[in-house]
């Protein structure tokens, strides 16, 4: 960028606060704050934080407003007044907390429609009022997701840098291996490349139905209209959420404080072809004295990317899927009403509808109605969370909450052979959760740092999953060749203690403050066991401008219902496509779930040092280090599927000469029966190899690498603003499947993830207008399955994006956004990669999209 470019992102406007009671001592104290320049509604939060008092303002009035440095000693009250001063607000004593209003504006209309809980911030990471999390966590608001040119929270989580793209998401190619599930084409998170289903995602803090498939959540199916922020823990998080959050824990928070009413449209489509999109939302909002709803509701649909459309896949039959066609409908409500004084009452809910399809061929010599698999997911979710918040003596706070929901994928796949339908198969995958959790937190006593704070909980959690299969041949009968059902009872209790052994008051030379964080969550499954997983953190300011986090903890995660009850699948494959295979044979490769999987477990441990210098107004680095050792490690056993039969340690996963009964045995085990990819009719077909890649546990993993995030704001005038940022992630990861076998790297090998991601790029803006600019890089990989080895190059990407709002205060251009966004700008194309079948993507789908150069523009009307 020219030097004198000025960049700026204005950030959502702070949710306000709501009063609780604290005890008088917190409220006359005097504390040190050192609060820098920034948005006067997060400088007021920071406050409210840090003394304890409870804030209360509505967002409207503090918008694009900004505060001054608070740098000193003060009571609640001075600091507030040095925040608001030059404002036309004023601070009023209310309840025990501090209502900020307009002068003119009476009391009851500045705290209308407040809930018991905005005040007080509770940061993903931590379940204590006010507490800072050990680990780094990562906060994206939904003005800043949609100044990089992002629409939908799918492609939000593959900008993140600690994200792996393989796995659950609409661009990946299931046929690569057997590393990936995408089935119904939704988008999970994917921290670490661990899978999705040891990432956890929650709405508003609670859980929400399993994917279909893979178990993870589908967080594409909430409307970007809908969230305030999406706040990310890439640490091991068990001890606090559970046992799944393993690789972390990412916290949709929907907006909850909105009047009116505003529209939207966008269309798009890719240059090179396909990938037409359009879509279209709205999101509405009431408040009243007590309470106040917001609801979102969203469509969208995009056609296909076929392999016509992109010239080097033009070796693959023109009708082969590269990316899905899909539609999707998409509605949430948050709710909420004050009951009593000391009693709330909130309500989440959640619908979504997605239809997709996907064309495989099983020659590049005919289309996927000739020879081929033609599938049809449907994918229906739904979700329902009713939540009571309590006011307690003493500053303490209660809840209790309920959620039952449910996700169910039903794909129906037609199988062609020689211009005819041979079968017609339909799966049914039915998730369903219910859940019931009390919590409690507050303070326990004073010392000489401040409050020993605690929180507690418990609650019970059961999840089932139900899998069917119909197979009807042509002109036969429907049989049913799977039924089962699996589930998984918790019953769970966690503690979380937060001690502030050095505060403002008995700070020592070289320790401006020092916190300790334990926590502690025992959960008992139900046919599986007891465990507990333990978590401590500590956090050092050895200066009011620099803090060390270090955090060491345990997780233990239970085989999904999926990994035990996944369906057996396999494919026929030419033995030609495998090295050192005898010609002129098949290979039958077999895949699926194993109800024999044992637990995982897993050491975590991260350590993060924050610098934010009051010199620099504006500016904050951060740089963490990570260390995640699995034992049990639940994996397909089949790393290398060119070698499989040239590897002795496969052993009987890659079986040579099956006799006939074995080939029949096993094909009998396949419910959907085996996909012919050799061309041949299935009369000729010879097997001489059976390759099985269900799911086993590996002996060890070890995942480690650095993370590094960087921002810089500049305000140049009230108006005119620029804002930098910069992420990148370093990865190494290495497995052992078993005692005896080597230990293999697999981070930076094709269809895994890279050792590099990283993502720069800023935003300027002047009154109304704003441009952006990011770069995006996904680091190469090497191919190691062939000699010679060959590498992989790298993926990068320049997104530019031009918004810009209308000031008309009446009239039909009253409230519009427009945003013109360029994806992709210089039309990056992914690297040639090796194929094991003729069939296969020319490209790690894994790693990298085939969308090209995407230019859309989203318009937005507020009424």
């Amino acid at each position: 960028m020219k030097v004198g470019l000025r960049l700026g992102l204005f950030g959502v406007a702070a949710v306000g606060a709501l009063i609780v009671a604290e005890p008088a001592s917190a409220q006359d104290q005097a504390l040190e704050y050192h609060i820098e320049e920034q948005k006067l509604g997060d400088a007021l939060r920071a406050v409210g934080r840090e003394s304890g008092r409870a804030i209360m303002f509505r967002s409207e009035i503090v918008e694009g407003k900004r505060s001054p440095r608070l740098d000193g000693t003060y009571t609640a009250e001075e600091a507030i007044e040095h925040l608001l001063a030059g404002t036309e607000l004023v601070a009023t004593p209310r309840d025990g907390g501090i209502l900020i209003r307009g002068r003119s504006e009476s009391a009851h209309a500045a705290v209308s429609g407040r809930t018991a809980d905005d005040s007080d911030i509770i940061v993903t990471g931590s379940r204590i009022r006010g507490a800072p999390a050990s680990s780094p966590v990562t906060v994206q608001t939904r003005e800043e997701i949609k100044d990089a040119g992002v629409t939908n929270l799918g492609d939000f989580a593959r900008t993140l840098t600690q994200n792996y793209s393989g796995g659950q998401n609409p661009g990946v190619s299931s046929n690569q291996g057997f590393r990936n599930t995408n089935l119904n084409n939704s988008s999970a998170l994917n921290l670490r490349g661990l899978g999705p289903d040891a990432t956890l995602t929650l709405i508003n803090g609670h859980r929400v139905a399993y994917d279909g498939l893979s178990q993870g959540v589908d967080i594409s199916a909430i409307p970007l209209a809908a969230i305030e922020r999406v706040e990310i823990v890439a640490d091991g998080a068990s001890a606090l959420y559970g046992t799944d959050a393993v690789g972390g824990v990412a916290n949709v928070i929907l907006r909850r404080d909105f009047v009116g009413l505003v529209t939207s449209a966008r269309i798009g489509a890719s240059t090179d072809g396909g990938n037409e999109q359009q879509q279209y939302g709205a999101v509405t909002g009431s408040r009243w004295a007590s309470g106040g709803i917001m609801a979102a509701i969203d469509y969208s649909r995009s056609t296909a990317i076929l392999a016509r459309n992109r010239e080097y896949t033009s070796a693959l039959d023109d009708t082969a899927t590269l990316v899905p066609r899909q539609s999707q409908f998409s509605l949430v409500l948050a709710g909420r009403q004050k009951l009593t004084d000391a009693i709330a009452l909130e309500l989440d809910g959640q619908y979504n509808i997605r239809r997709s399809a996907n064309q495989s061929p099983t020659l590049t010599s005919s289309d996927v109605f000739t020879n081929g698999l033609y599938a049809k997911p449907k994918l229906t979710s739904f979700t329902v969370t009713p939540t009571l918040r309590f006011q307690l003596p003493s500053g303490w706070q209660g809840s209790l909450s309920g959620t039952y929901g449910q996700s169910e994928t039903d794909i129906t796949s037609l199988t062609f052979s020689l211009g005819k339908q041979t079968r017609s198969t339909r799966l049914i995958y039915t998730n369903d959760v219910s859940a019931i959790e009390a919590t409690a937190e507050g303070p326990l006593f004073r010392i000489a740092g401040g409050d020993v704070r605690l929180a507690v909980g418990g609650g019970y959690r059961s999840a089932t999953l139900d899998v069917n299969v119909a197979r009807t041949p042509t002109g036969g009968l429907t049989t049913t060749t799977e039924d089962v059902s699996g589930s998984r009872d918790v019953a769970f209790g966690y503690g979380e203690l937060s001690v502030p052994l050095v505060g403002p008051e008995n700070k020592l030379p070289f320790v401006d403050s020092l916190r300790l964080n334990a926590a502690v969550r025992y959960e008992n499954y139900r046919n599986i066991g007891d465990v507990a997983a333990p978590k401590i953190g500590l956090i050092y300011k050895p200066h009011h401008d620099v803090a060390i986090k270090a955090s060491w903890g345990r997780s233990f995660k239970a085989p999904t219902l999926y990994q035990s009850y996944q369906v057996r699948t396999g494919n026929i494959v030419p033995g030609a496509s495998l090295v050192g295979f005898p010609a002129g044979q098949a290979v039958l490769a077999v895949s699926g779930g194993n109800d024999s999987l044992r637990p995982e477990r897993a050491k975590t441990w991260t350590v993060a040092v924050e610098f934010e210098p009051s010199f620099i107004t504006g500016f904050r680095v951060e740089a963490s280090y990570f260390d995640i050792r699995f034992k049990n490690r639940v994996v397909s056993p089949i790393t290398d599927t060119l070698n499989a039969f040239n590897d002795p340690s496969n052993g009987d996963l890659a079986r040579l000469n099956p006799t006939a009964q074995q080939i029949a045995d096993e094909i009998a085990r396949l419910p959907l029966g085996a996909t012919n990819f050799t061309g041949l009719p299935e009369n000729e077909i010879v097997i001489g190899g059976i390759l099985d890649g269900s799911l086993q546990n590996a002996a060890q993993q070890t995942v480690r690498g650095v993370d590094l995030a960087l921002r810089y704001r500049l305000e140049f005038t009230p108006e005119e603003s620029l804002q930098l940022s910069a992420s990148g992630s370093y990865q190494m990861s290495e497995q052992q499947l078993a005692s005896g076998k080597p230990i293999v790297q697999l981070t930076g090998l094709v269809f895994n993830p890279p050792h590099w991601r990283g993502r720069v790029g800023g935003t300027y803006q002047r009154s109304n207008v704003s441009f952006s600019a990011f770069g995006s890089y996904i680091g190469g990989t090497l191919d190691n399955r062939l000699q010679p080895h060959v590498r992989v190059t790298s993926f990068t990407t320049l997104d530019t994006i031009a918004r810009i709002r209308t000031n008309a205060s009446r009239g039909v251009f009253r409230g519009v956004d427009a945003t013109i966004a360029v994806t992709n700008l210089l039309n990056e194309k992914p690297a040639f990669v090796r194929k094991a079948l003729a069939v296969d993507l020319p490209y790690d789908s894994t790693n990298y999209s085939v969308a090209g150069r995407v230019i859309s523009l989203t318009v937005t009307k507020a009424w």
